[in-house]
């Protein structure tokens, strides 16, 4: 018996998402689309405003890129499953996606068929890695060292840089200038590291990290 869900499509790659909508419409009565998005940015919006059940997210993507919007998204929407659908299976990759919340990691070469199985799989509950990445899965756990991970151990490295500007005191146009990206998608990186440290203002911020972390000065 088929699941009804809710899906988003995160990819900036225009035509396989469209196709893939074509695709899951002939073969899954049960998944409704709600939207494509075509950055990372935009699938933080859409996933506030459509409330998907699951999406599907690409790795590379413009603005954002898949593994930080996981990370985004699942901080404040944590009901929404995320599934990574790339032909990108890296390590390094493969280990943020579950870190920040993904539920599932699957290539895009696998069939419509085995995609739409994946889907009600996971909507019962299920977490769904391919025999391949749940290997590096392991491997990576067990490469590390030690099982505590601090808070800045968790940070992406677009939020780093992002934080290390932001402690020479730059203001959200200037750190958008230094790393090519926009104004919104700072205030996005700047609102995560309140979060993830616990603050509720930029001063507070930098007063904190001033006493704890020994980031580059101007």
């Amino acid at each position: 018996m088929s699941i009804k869900l809710r899906l988003l499509i995160a990819d900036d790659q225009v035509l396989f998402a469209e196709s893939l909508q074509y695709v899951l419409k002939g073969i899954a009565e049960g998944i409704e689309l709600v939207g494509i998005a075509t950055d990372g940015e935009m699938a933080i919006d859409m996933a506030e405003s459509k409330r998907p059940d699951v999406i599907l997210m690409d790795v590379r993507m413009p603005r954002i890129d898949g593994v930080e919007a996981t990370k985004l998204i699942h901080r404040n929407f944590p009901e929404i499953k995320i599934v990574m659908l790339t032909t990108f299976d890296d390590d390094e990759y493969v280990h943020f996606a579950v870190k920040y919340g993904a539920v599932g990691y699957l290539l895009k070469n696998m069939t419509p068929e085995d995609l739409v199985q994946s889907l009600q799989a996971i909507m019962r509950g299920a977490t769904l890695f391919t025999k391949a990445i749940t290997e590096k899965i392991f491997r990576t756990e067990d490469g590390e060292l030690g099982a505590q991970d601090d808070i800045m151990e968790g940070l992406t490295p677009r939020e780093r840089d992002v934080l290390n500007l932001a402690m020479q005191l730059m203001n959200n146009r200037q750190i958008a200038d230094a790393l090519g990206i926009s104004e919104r998608s700072v205030r996005n990186y700047i609102h995560s590291l309140y979060a993830a440290f616990d603050v509720g203002d930029r001063m507070e911020l930098i007063q904190k990290l001033k006493r704890t972390w020994p980031l580059a000065q101007p």
